[in-house]
């Protein structure tokens, strides 16, 4: 029947293809499933980096919260007493993360980073207990005012 009105059958597997030989290449029949498929994939894939990206904005946020706890506490030491973290950032993603912490301006920023360097270890097991991870993440902390070009 197709050699009649001009057209070729195409085999694929177990389904075919007709085709017209008129220059046209459109197939006369479309898996309707294997568009739906394909449209789910490609939608999938933007939902899910969506979701990471929450998770990984959650994660910071939890991370932040612990870390201004462990700050508050007095037993540190007077060197970083009035010390917020602003912002927790992964670098490049969660197993480090940067931490923005805003030091007041009565603070040598020196004596401060010198101080955070020494307590990271206490922080990182405070931050530990506060999250349910495998790995505690690496605590990497720079000044926040830095960032803005305010320099001392």
């Amino acid at each position: 029947m197709c050699a009649e009105i001009g057209c070729s059958v195409v085999q694929l597997g177990e389904m075919s293809l007709k085709q017209h030989s008129r220059g046209s290449k459109e197939s006369h029949f479309i898996d309707p499933d294997f568009i739906e498929a394909l449209e789910d994939n490609e939608s999938g894939r933007g939902s899910s980096r969506r979701q990471v990206e929450r998770k990984t904005r959650q994660f910071c946020r939890q991370v932040q919260r612990a870390l201004n706890f462990a700050l508050a506490d007095q037993s540190i030491g007077d060197c970083i007493e009035g010390l917020f973290v602003e912002e927790v950032s992964p670098a490049p993603d969660c197993g480090r993360l940067l931490v923005h912490v805003l030091v007041p301006g009565s603070l040598p920023v020196a004596d401060v980073m010198i101080t955070l360097g020494r307590e990271t270890p206490r922080l990182r097991s405070e931050v530990a207990a506060a999250i349910t991870r495998k790995r505690a993440p690496e605590l990497c902390f720079v000044p926040a005012y830095a960032i803005w070009g305010d320099y001392e």
